[in-house]
C-alpha cells in the first residue's frame, strides 16, 4: 500500500473533519467580524464570547471555523479572537508569501489594533508554530498557550513530503472544501497548498533548538497525538523537557491534531483547567 503523504494526511485529518458553522450554531449570535489592514495586508478575524482574552491560531489551510467543535464552550468562558492568518479565508496575502515568523509578527500587530497586551492562546500546527514565535519575540504578550500538533522542525520525512505538495495532486472534494472555505479565489488556494514547500525550504522558519525552547517562560501545555505523521511523540516530550514551566499529554492514538473529535470533550475539560489556572 502506497504510504500516504503529510498533506494527504492533513487532507484526510483537518480538511474533511466535520468542525464549522453547524458546530457553533447555539453560540453564533455572539459572533462579530472585522477585517483591519496590517502589515501590508488585510485580516481578517472573528471576537466571540465574553472574559479575558484567548486567541486562537488556526494551522495551514484553516479558517476562523478550524476550531468549530470547541468554540461554544471556550466562548463562555473567554473573548475568544479568532484571525484567519494571511493568504487564509477572508484575509488576503499580497505579498504571496508566508511564514510562522512572519505570522507572529501580524498577530502582533493585531493585538496591537485591538489593544490588546496579553493573552491566553491556543494553536494547532503552523498555529502553535506561530505562537511559539510570538511569545520568543515578545515574551509578555502571552500568559499561558496550548500548542496541538507543534514541533521543533521538520523531520526528514515530513519536510520530503511537504516540499513535494501540488495543488494539482488533490481531487475535486478537496478543491470543494477549499473553495468554501477560502473566499479568493483558486489562485487564493494555489498559494495556500504552495505554502507547504515554502515552510519545508525556509531557512530558520521552523527551528527551535533546546537552548531556544528554555527561554520560553510563558506557561505551557503540549498537546500531542502519538501517531502524528509529520512529529513524533518524542518530539513533544522533548520540547516537554526543554520548557521551562510545560505539561504533556500525549493522546493515544492522536493524529495531527486530535482535539477536535472524539477527544474534543476531554481537551475541553483540561484547556479551561489549565488557563483558569493560569491568571485566574
Amino acid at each position: 500500500m502506497r504510504r500516504l503523504s503529510f498533506a494527504h494526511h492533513l487532507l484526510l485529518l483537518l480538511l474533511l473533519r466535520p468542525f464549522g458553522p453547524s458546530s457553533v450554531l447555539q453560540a453564533q449570535e455572539l459572533v462579530e467580524s472585522e477585517t483591519v489592514e496590517i502589515n501590508g495586508f488585510e485580516m481578517y478575524f472573528e471576537t466571540m464570547g465574553h472574559g479575558d482574552p484567548l486567541l486562537m491560531v488556526h494551522g495551514w489551510s484553516g479558517n476562523a471555523e478550524y476550531f468549530g467543535p470547541l468554540l461554544e464552550e471556550l466562548a463562555s468562558n473567554y473573548q475568544l479572537i479568532i484571525p484567519e492568518l494571511r493568504g487564509h479565508g477572508r484575509s488576503t496575502n499580497p505579498s504571496g508569501s508566508f511564514t510562522t515568523v512572519q505570522a507572529a509578527s501580524d498577530l502582533m500587530a493585531l493585538l496591537e489594533h485591538l489593544g490588546i497586551t496579553k493573552v491566553r492562546a491556543l494553536g494547532a500546527s503552523a498555529g502553535a508554530l506561530t505562537l511559539m514565535h510570538m511569545t520568543l519575540a515578545d515574551p509578555s504578550s502571552i500568559e499561558s498557550m496550548i500548542l496541538v500538533g507543534s514541533g521543533t522542525h521538520f523531520p526528514p520525512p515530513c519536510k520530503a513530503s511537504m516540499a513535494a505538495t501540488d495543488a494539482d495532486s488533490f481531487g475535486s472534494e478537496w478543491w470543494g472544501v477549499m473553495r468554501n472555505r477560502h473566499a479568493h479565489g483558486d489562485d487564493q488556494i494555489r498559494d495556500i497548498a504552495a505554502m507547504l514547500p515554502a515552510l519545508a525550504a525556509a531557512e530558520g522558519d521552523v527551528d527551535f533548538t533546546p537552548e531556544v525552547l528554555a527561554s520560553i517562560q510563558t506557561r505551557t501545555l503540549i498537546v500531542h497525538g502519538d501517531s502524528d505523521w509529520c512529529f513524533p511523540p518524542s518530539m513533544a516530550a522533548g520540547m516537554h523537557e526543554s520548557f521551562p514551566e510545560s505539561s504533556l499529554w500525549v493522546i493515544p492514538e492522536g493524529e495531527h491534531v486530535p482535539i477536535l473529535g472524539a477527544w474534543a470533550p476531554e481537551f475541553l475539560r483540561l484547556a479551561l483547567d489549565f488557563f483558569r489556572s493560569t491568571g485566574g
